[in-house]
């Protein structure tokens, strides 16, 4: 596995953000791998980027798909939901049995 800088969880000018920008070529937003893991939400939190830094042993990262809500609401960004997707299906399953 790559070399990973330290995140952070707090933005800070030094910090240029939550730390995803500092994940390694292969990780983040934008990946799609094989196992697909929809989170029911519209965004990837810190502690699940930091979860998947520590135990995953493959290449992960997440991608928004569109989805309408009963009250029609149209907020752009409440209206997906986030996908986690790992390379390798022991993460995948490692990932769910510890989220569920």
């Amino acid at each position: 596995m790559a070399k990973l800088t330290k995140l952070v969880d707090v933005f800070t000018s030094t910090t240029k953000g939550f730390g995803a920008d500092l994940l390694p070529p292969g990780y983040g937003y934008g990946r799609k791998y094989r196992y697909k893991i929809n989170l029911h939400q519209f965004g990837v939190g810190f502690e699940i980027i930091n979860w998947c830094l520590k135990n995953c042993k493959s290449k992960w990262g997440w991608y928004f798909v569109p989805t309408t809500r009963e009250d029609g609401y149209l907020d752009f960004y409440e209206n997906q939901d986030a996908i986690l997707t790992f390379k390798s299906r022991q993460d995948a399953v490692y990932f769910k049995l510890t989220h569920a």
